[in-house]
C-alpha cells in the first residue's frame, strides 16, 4: 500500500511539473545545449553569445572591462556584467535586471537583448515558449523619376504613426541618403513664421460672434455636450472656428493614442535632414495650409467638427487602417481611399486635387534644374494616389514613374 501512495505522489508530481523554457526564433527553436536560458525573479535570462550569434549578430567581449559588445549592421548593442546601464547606438537605456556571469558564461535579460536587437518578442503561457520573430519592414509608397541627372525620390508619409511603423526598409532609407535635399509639405521644426499668430488671425472670430452663432443647433449642442463630459468650460471652443476647434478637438485625442507626430514619416526624415544639416525645402506653407481649411465652407468645417468629436465616442480603425496599408504597401487600398475622398467634392478638390497641381509643377521644377541633383520629396501618401495624383499628374508630363 505504502509502494502505491509513493508511486502514485510520484506521477503527481511530474504531471504538475512545468514544461521547460524553450526559445524559438522565426520558427525555429534555439538549441542552447548545457547553457540553458532560466528565470530569476521575474527576468528570463539567456546566455547572450548563443541566442545573439542566432540573430546574426557579432559578438565582442572584453575581459578586463567585462563588457559584451553586439554588432550588426542596423544596430550596436553593449552590456556591462553587474550593470543596470546597457547602450544601443551609445544611447543609455536602464535594466531592469543586471547581466552575470554564471558558470563561465555571460547571461543578459532576453526581453531587453532581443527588442533592442530589432525583433519582437511574446511568451505562450500554454507552451511556456518565448517566441522571437524578425520585424517586418515598412513596405510603404516611394516612387522614382529622372531626367537629364536630376533624380526625385517620392515617399508617401503617414503624419501620425506608432513605434511599430519602424525600421523603414533599406531602400527608403538608402535614397534618403543619397539626396541632396529633403523636400516636406511643410516644414514644422522652422522658427520663421509665428504659427500661434498665424492661426489667431485664421482660426479665431474677431466680429463680436463665436462658435454658437457658425454651426446648426444641433452642432453646437454636440460641441457642449462633449466638453461638458470631459469635464472641460462649455464656452472653452467659442472663439474658435469650426476648422480650428476640431484641430484642437484631434489634438486632445491624440495625447492617449499610440499614434503621435512625433513618429510620423516625414517628422522621421525631417529631424535627421536637421541633425545632418540637410538643406530642406518645402511643397506648401503654413499659411497656404490654413488658408485653405479657413476657406471650407460653412457646412464643411461643421462636418469637420462633428468627425472630432465622433471620436472621442467611438472607436476609429482610421488611423490603424491606414498604417497596416502603409506597412503592406497596398496600393489599390490607397487608390481606393483617395477615390472614396471624391464623395465630397469640396474637401477632395481642397485637399488633393488642387494642391497636386501645385506639387507637381514643383517637382516637374526639380527635374528641369541645370545642376543635376537628388530630391527626397515626402508628401502625405494620398497626394500620390489615384486619377489625381501625383503619380499620374507627372506621368501625364511625359515622365515615366517607377515604383521602388
Amino acid at each position: 500500500m505504502v509502494l502505491f501512495f509513493s508511486f502514485a505522489a510520484a506521477t503527481s508530481a511530474a504531471t504538475a511539473a512545468p514544461a521547460p523554457l524553450s526559445i524559438w526564433i522565426d520558427g525555429e527553436p534555439v538549441k542552447f545545449g548545457e547553457q540553458k536560458p532560466f528565470v530569476e525573479k521575474g527576468t528570463t535570462y539567456v546566455p547572450v553569445r548563443m541566442l545573439l550569434e542566432k540573430l546574426d549578430f557579432e559578438l565582442d567581449w572584453n575581459e578586463k572591462l567585462r563588457i559584451v559588445t553586439a554588432t550588426s549592421d542596423k544596430v550596436i548593442i553593449s552590456l556591462e556584467i553587474d550593470r543596470f546601464t546597457a547602450y544601443v547606438n551609445t544611447t543609455p537605456h536602464e535594466l531592469t535586471a543586471a547581466p552575470k556571469i554564471v558558470n563561465k558564461s555571460t547571461y543578459v535579460p532576453l526581453r531587453f537583448i532581443v527588442e533592442a536587437a530589432g525583433y519582437e518578442i511574446e511568451w505562450d503561457e500554454e507552451l511556456r515558449a518565448v517566441i522571437i520573430d524578425t520585424v517586418q519592414e515598412s513596405r510603404g509608397f516611394m516612387y522614382k523619376v529622372e531626367k537629364d541627372g536630376n533624380v526625385v525620390y517620392m515617399l508617401g508619409s503617414i503624419h501620425v504613426a506608432n513605434e511599430a511603423m519602424y525600421p523603414l526598409r533599406e531602400e527608403i532609407t538608402e535614397a534618403y541618403e543619397q539626396s541632396d535635399f529633403l523636400t516636406v509639405e511643410v516644414n514644422v521644426e522652422s522658427d520663421t513664421v509665428d504659427v500661434t499668430k498665424l492661426l489667431e488671425d485664421l482660426g479665431t472670430y474677431k466680429d463680436g460672434t463665436t462658435l454658437r452663432n457658425h454651426l446648426s443647433s444641433e452642432g453646437y449642442q454636440a460641441v457642449v455636450q462633449l466638453l461638458t463630459d470631459l469635464e472641460i468650460e462649455t464656452n472653452a471652443l467659442d472663439r474658435f472656428e469650426p476648422w480650428f476647434a476640431s484641430m484642437i478637438l484631434n489634438s486632445w485625442l491624440s495625447e492617449d493614442s499610440e499614434y503621435e507626430p512625433e513618429l510620423g514619416i516625414d517628422q522621421y526624415f525631417l529631424e535627421q535632414a536637421i541633425e545632418e544639416e540637410k538643406p530642406i525645402l518645402e511643397l506648401e506653407s503654413f499659411e497656404s495650409q490654413y488658408k485653405m481649411y479657413d476657406g471650407f465652407s460653412k457646412e464643411l468645417q461643421e462636418s469637420m467638427l462633428m468627425g472630432a468629436i465622433y471620436g472621442f465616442y467611438y472607436e476609429s480603425e482610421g488611423v490603424e487602417d491606414l498604417s497596416a496599408m502603409w506597412v503592406e504597401g497596398d496600393v489599390e487600398e490607397l487608390n481606393q481611399m483617395a477615390e472614396d475622398m471624391q464623395s465630397d467634392e469640396e474637401y477632395y478638390n481642397a485637399l488633393l486635387k488642387n494642391r497636386n497641381l501645385l506639387m507637381a509643377e514643383q517637382i516637374d521644377g526639380y527635374l528641369s534644374g541645370k545642376q543635376a541633383a537628388t530630391f527626397f520629396v515626402v508628401v502625405g501618401a494620398l497626394h500620390l494616389a489615384g486619377e489625381d495624383g501625383l503619380v499620374a499628374l507627372l506621368e501625364e508630363m511625359g515622365y515615366t514613374v517607377t515604383r521602388v
